[in-house]
């Protein structure tokens, strides 16, 4: 593999090296009127030609080479295949167009960022309503209003209801920075363990006489002062990093976090994430570029950095079947992916989850959220339900029993709830009486 690697990229650099030295010759002989041009007036250099070409043939999209193929890759008639999956085997360069130069000319390309970001402006952003600022208005608590959008970028016609009270309160950064340092803390594993004298391995052999050596006394050799002896204070290994947090100041962070991008106009809502999506990686990243454009670009402008909230179909709705891992004991677990899921399993950037499972740090971490319409509406379900429900019913105000329902009870046999009635009554007449200042 590395001869045959090693030949591929001799014949790209003998194949840039003459197209270089062609081109040279045919600019200086056009600014000379024809005239044969010497070694000293040659045009630029073969490193700012390998700048341009050996760096387009990577795994780097074209577009960011040449400025006239951006706007075309995102119609649906013409996709340019981009971001490491066939950018390269058009330079006959591998699957990737990865070889040892690809480091080397990914330094080299730093420098040249300002002219691909011009060609990203005439993308197609209709989907994401991005704001230079936030508005003087965030944090009223008002409604808005998104139209609906298939995962290729079409409206579907329909409009959905973003309710203020989830997707407009005020940006408390100060809870969103809790809710990420309790999110980080629960997931922070615990990999410190030292091996303490007990736990170390050695021989249990006396190591000197006690007496008579006219040296100190040694009891073990896997003592902590003791050469490859054990550690005394170390980690065990059974450090809790867990801290807790209320339960309404999680959901007032995820409120700020979906805040934070509804003002930023970066929320789309889209009818499905599964019907009329292909299970390839491929076909998922050039419908996000039509959908998305290049404002949800990330590393880069390499790839897409976006969050899809769903509700999984069952397998008798054409789900994928799948394995997941338990969080807790660590075992695979059947589940069951949509097409979208199983797409963006190779996309570093694209996620696609339960809305049951959206959070805040994830929220935050990616550039744009896409919801569905039926994970939306149990979303704001799930954000409307009380804390705590049982405290709620408990504050609520009890009707009082019916006379006629108190005697269907006692012909059911109800007699001790009958008991309970007639003793409240009791206690009732009770106080009444002592208030009228009669004896009873």
């Amino acid at each position: 593999h590395r001869s045959a690697a090693t030949t591929m990229t001799g014949a790209v650099e003998r194949a840039a090296r003459a197209f270089a030295s062609g081109m040279r010759r045919a600019l200086v002989a056009g600014a000379r009127g024809g005239a044969r041009a010497g070694p000293a007036e040659l045009a630029p250099s073969l490193g700012a030609f390998r700048h341009g070409v050996i760096r387009g043939h990577r795994a780097v999209p074209a577009w960011r080479v040449c400025g006239g193929i951006g706007p075309a890759r995102l119609t649906a008639s013409h996709r340019v295949a981009h971001r490491g999956f066939a950018a390269g085997d058009a330079a006959g360069s591998g699957k990737n167009g990865d070889d040892e130069e690809s480091d080397e000319g990914a330094e080299e390309g730093d420098e040249g960022d300002g002219e691909w970001e011009d060609a990203l402006e005439g993308l197609p952003v209709e989907a994401l309503e991005l704001r230079d600022a936030i508005p003087d208005d965030q944090g009223a608590m008002a409604d808005r209003t998104l139209p609906v959008y298939g995962i290729t970028g079409v409206p579907t016609g329909e409009t959905v209801t973003l309710p203020g009270r989830h997707f407009d309160v005020p940006l408390r950064v100060d809870i969103a920075h809790r809710v990420v340092v309790w999110q980080r803390s629960k997931r922070r594993g615990n990999y410190a363990k030292t091996l303490t004298r007990s736990e170390v391995s050695g021989t249990t052999r006396k190591a000197r006489a006690q007496k008579g050596a006219g040296r100190a006394r040694v009891g073990t050799l896997r003592a902590p002062q003791m050469r490859g002896g054990g550690v005394a204070h170390g980690p065990n290994g059974m450090r809790n990093w867990n801290t807790k947090l209320q339960r309404r100041v999680r959901r007032l962070g995820l409120q700020v976090a979906l805040s934070a991008k509804a003002a930023e106009g970066r929320i789309v809502v889209l009818d499905s994430l599964h019907e009329g999506v292909e299970p390839k990686t491929q076909w998922l990243d050039g419908a996000l570029d039509t959908l998305l454009g290049a404002q949800s670009l990330a590393a880069g402008g390499r790839a897409h950095s976006v969050l899809c909230a769903e509700i999984p179909p069952a397998l008798e709705q054409g789900g994928l079947p799948a394995k997941r891992t338990c969080a807790q004991t660590g075992r695979k677990l059947p589940a069951v992916h949509s097409n979208a899921k199983r797409a963006s399993l190779n996309l570093p950037h694209v996620q696609v989850m339960d809305q049951f499972g959206l959070n805040v740090y994830d929220v935050l971490r990616h550039r744009s959220l896409a919801i569905t319409r039926d994970a939306l509406d149990a979303l704001v379900g799930r954000l409307d339900r009380p804390i705590k429900p049982d405290r709620a019913k408990w504050s609520a105000s009890q009707p009082t029993p019916d006379p006629a329902e108190v005697l269907d009870w006692t012909s059911r046999g109800h007699l001790g709830e009958v008991d309970k009635e007639r003793k409240k009554e009791e206690v009732f007449k009770r106080r009444a009486a002592k208030k009228a200042g009669a004896r009873v």
